[in-house]
């Protein structure tokens, strides 16, 4: 049988099998490659094996990620590239889920459910626990229910926190904020109720719900909730990057605009150019020359990868404070390639892209329908303009009914500072204006 008529029609997983080495009897069984004795046998093996794998990945791409990303699950750097090139191919990674995962990455309807192995923090005897309750039980309904059914051998504070932050539990009742907030009461509760069963007491509860479908639940505490960057870097943390989101998302118009290079675009430069890259900073370490003076290591990632960057004494000094675990920034300086590959960035400069379109507009424009502008609009323009008088220049674009547009340029006195107070009070405002930093 040839090659080309193998064609895989189904993919059922169906275990560990033995695998053969053939021995074959022939004056051309052995041969060098590259110095190293090898078989004919070896490379028809490899090279069948090879074509089903590119056919598997062609075909069938999210049972392929699922079971190398399975095979890495201990390995949270291979599992975060690995996942970007999924998603490249168009597989949407769903989050961990205690009611839905498995031990491993499962594919599903073309798509990929995260393991709950693969979370940082938890270990094997807690998922064997967590899916022995689920099978027994099915779903879980509530955090408290999840702690009364689970061991409390396995089940902790630092494991419930894990589950809570990786967005393992979003399908049980309310927020991330809520549970983290309980956590404390929910592992007391599931203490108790194992200790109960174990000294064979039904309590009053028990009781009641013998004749309801399901028992009263405890209520979750009030708290806020979580913002999205707070979200994020609970998944960045036991996930080992972010899953639901990216910190970058909000500042795409910012980096284009500064002409921001991605991690993957590094590539094509030329060690030496000066590069601009806007990322997230992580593992940032501040270090000792010989001579005592003072600089900084850290990873600056984007949604395509991460670079190390070093912030010479000098350097590091200007940047100050901006530079911390966790920072949004956009960091120039010299690119470092070794081997065709970008390796560091010496940074020259760094600032924080919150605010950064602001703090370098030249000018303010308001785009506005002409006869949105009345008497009583323009004082409301007037008062919020003179609470953020500044130097840039403001400028009127207003579209006349007939089409024409007509473009004023305001009197000095009423030049304001950019900010994103400015610009969020003028977009609250006035619906209808749009601003434009220039």
């Amino acid at each position: 049988m040839s090659l080309r008529e193998i064609r895989i029609t189904r993919v059922t997983p169906v275990g560990p099998a033995p695998t053969y080495n053939v021995t074959m009897r022939a004056p051309l069984h052995n041969y060098f490659v590259n110095d190293l004795l090898t078989a004919n046998s070896h490379s028809v093996c490899y090279g069948v094996l090879a074509y089903r794998t590119a056919y598997l990945k062609a075909h069938y791409p999210a049972h392929f990620w699922a079971a190398v990303l399975t095979s890495e699950l201990n390995d949270s750097d291979k599992v975060a590239r690995y996942i970007e090139r999924a998603r490249a191919q168009g597989v949407e990674i769903l989050p961990p889920d205690v009611n839905i995962s498995e031990h491993g990455f499962t594919a599903t309807a073309g798509r990929i459910r995260f393991g709950l192995m693969a979370i940082k923090g938890i270990g094997e005897a807690t998922v064997d626990a967590i899916l022995e309750a689920r099978a027994q039980g099915g779903p879980f309904r509530s955090l408290f229910d999840f702690t009364e059914r689970i061991d409390p051998k396995t089940l902790n504070r630092r494991v419930l926190e894990s589950l809570v932050k990786s967005g393992a539990l979003d399908s049980l009742p309310g927020t991330r904020a809520q549970k983290f907030a309980a956590i404390e009461a929910a592992l007391e509760q599931g203490l108790q109720a194992h200790r109960a069963a174990a000294a064979g007491q039904v309590s009053l509860f028990d009781t009641l719900a013998a004749d309801s479908d399901q028992p009263p639940e405890t209520e979750l505490p009030r708290v806020p909730d979580w913002t999205a960057e707070e979200s994020l870097a609970g998944e960045k943390a036991t996930l080992g990057f972010y899953l639901t989101g990216h910190p970058l998302a909000g500042f795409r118009e910012t980096l284009a605009a500064f002409k921001s290079l991605s991690y993957a675009q590094l590539a094509g430069q030329t060690a030496g150019d000066t590069v601009s890259m806007g990322g997230v900073i992580s593992e940032f370490t501040v270090k000792n020359t010989k001579k005592g003076d003072r600089f900084a290591v850290f990873s600056l990632e984007d949604e395509t990868g991460s670079i190390e960057v070093i912030a010479w004494p000098e350097t590091f000094r200007r940047l100050g404070e901006q530079v911390a675990d966790g920072a949004a920034v956009l960091v120039t300086g010299r690119l470092e390639i070794e081997d065709g590959k970008p390796t560091r960035i010496v940074a020259e400069a760094a600032e924080p892209l919150e605010g950064l379109r602001e703090r370098h507009a030249k000018s303010v424009m308001l785009r506005f329908a002409a006869d949105a502008l009345d008497t009583a609009q323009l004082e409301k323009l007037r008062d919020v303009l003179d609470r953020h008088r500044g130097e840039r220049p403001l400028i009127f674009v207003l579209s006349l009914p007939n089409g024409v547009e007509a473009r004023l340029r305001a009197h000095h006195t009423f030049s304001v500072r950019p900010s994103l107070a400015l610009v969020e009070e003028l977009q609250a405002g006035f619906p209808g204006c749009t601003v434009v930093l220039q």
